[in-house]
C-alpha cells in the first residue's frame, strides 16, 4: 500500500504542468533548453520487471524534443519518490530503464535508435541521502581498479533531489510554480515539524492560485498536510492559512478540512463497530 508521501507525490506531479515545472527547477539548465516541457505527457508507470512480478514507476514522462529525430522523438523521465533511503535504488532505475527501452523496440521493430531515458529520485527521508548513486558502487572489487574500469562499466546513475539538504532559498531559486515549490516543501517539511512547515510556507498557499493547475492541487495538498498532521496542522491552516486566501482557495481548503474529517468520523465509527462485533 502506498505511503500518504508517495500518493501525494503521485497526485501533485501526476498534472503535467507541475511535473514540467518539477522538472524545468530539477534538470540540467543545458538539458531544459532542449525540451519542450510545455507539451509534457504522463504515462503509466507500469513496467515489466527483470525476474520477478511488474513494477510500477511513481512518475513516468514523456516530454519532445525542441528538434530532435523523427524517432524517437522525445525523452522519458522515470521519477521515483523516496522516503527512505534505497541501496538498490540504481540497479530498480536501470531496470525501470530497461523496460523503457524493450518496449520501444517491441512497437518499433524496425527502430535504430531508443529513447534517452532519465532517471530523477525526489527524496524526502529524515537524514540526507547515503545509498549509491550509480551501478559502480554496487558492484565488487577494488576501488582502484573499479575507478580504472569506468569508461567501460555500465554505470546507470542517476539525478538525486535531496530534499533535507535542500534549504527553501534553493527551491524557490527553481522558479517553479507556486503548487510544485508548496509541494517539495511540504514533502521535506512532513518528516519533522510540519506545522511550522505550513506556517512558513504561508506566502506560496497565498500564491496558489496563479494556475489552473494550483487550484486543481490545493485540494491533494490539504490532504495530504492532514493526512500528515500530528494534531496541529489543522489549526495552522484553518486559523492561519484559510484567512490570507482568496475566496475560491479558502473554500477548497476549508471544504477538503470538513471532508478529511468527516471521513475520519466515519472510520472511527466502522472501526467501533467492527469492534463491538468482534467482542
Amino acid at each position: 500500500m502506498a505511503s500518504p508521501h508517495d500518493q501525494f507525490f503521485r497526485t501533485l506531479f501526476g498534472q503535467p504542468r507541475l511535473a514540467a515545472s518539477l522538472l524545468r527547477g530539477l534538470l540540467p539548465a543545458g538539458l531544459v533548453t532542449g525540451l519542450d516541457l510545455d507539451r509534457l505527457i504522463v504515462r503509466d508507470g507500469e513496467f515489466p520487471a527483470i525476474g520477478r512480478g511488474g513494477r510500477r514507476a511513481d512518475l513516468v514522462c514523456e516530454v519532445p524534443w525542441r528538434d530532435g529525430p523523427a524517432a524517437p522523438a522525445h525523452v522519458v523521465v522515470l521519477c521515483e519518490h523516496q522516503s527512505r533511503r534505497d541501496r538498490w535504488m540504481a540497479l530498480r532505475l536501470s531496470e525501470y530503464a530497461h523496460g523503457v527501452w524493450a518496449a520501444w523496440r517491441q512497437a518499433h521493430p524496425r527502430t535504430k535508435h531508443v529513447p534517452l531515458v532519465l532517471p530523477v529520485v525526489v527524496y524526502n527521508g529524515d537524514s540526507p541521502w547515503r545509498a549509491p548513486p550509480g551501478l559502480l558502487d554496487l558492484q565488487s572489487g577494488p576501488q582502484k581498479f573499479k575507478q580504472a574500469a569506468r569508461p567501460g562499466v555500465f554505470d546507470g546513475h542517476f539525478l538525486l533531489d535531496d530534499l533535507p539538504s535542500t534549504v527553501d532559498a534553493a527551491l524557490r531559486a527553481r522558479a517553479m510554480e507556486a503548487a510544485a515549490e508548496l509541494g517539495l516543501r511540504l514533502l521535506r517539511d512532513a518528516r519533522g515539524d510540519l506545522a511550522a512547515g505550513v506556517r512558513a510556507a504561508k506566502a506560496l498557499f497565498a500564491r496558489i492560485d496563479e494556475s489552473p493547475s494550483g487550484l486543481a492541487a490545493l485540494g491533494a495538498v490539504i490532504r495530504y498536510c492532514l493526512v500528515a498532521d500530528d494534531g496541529t496542522v489543522e489549526r495552522v491552516l484553518v486559523e492561519e492559512i484559510a484567512p490570507t486566501l482568496e475566496p475560491e482557495p479558502q473554500e477548497i481548503l476549508m471544504s477538503s478540512a470538513d471532508r478529511l474529517r468527516a471521513e475520519g468520523r466515519a472510520e472511527g465509527l466502522k472501526q467501533g463497530l467492527e469492534q463491538g462485533l468482534e467482542q
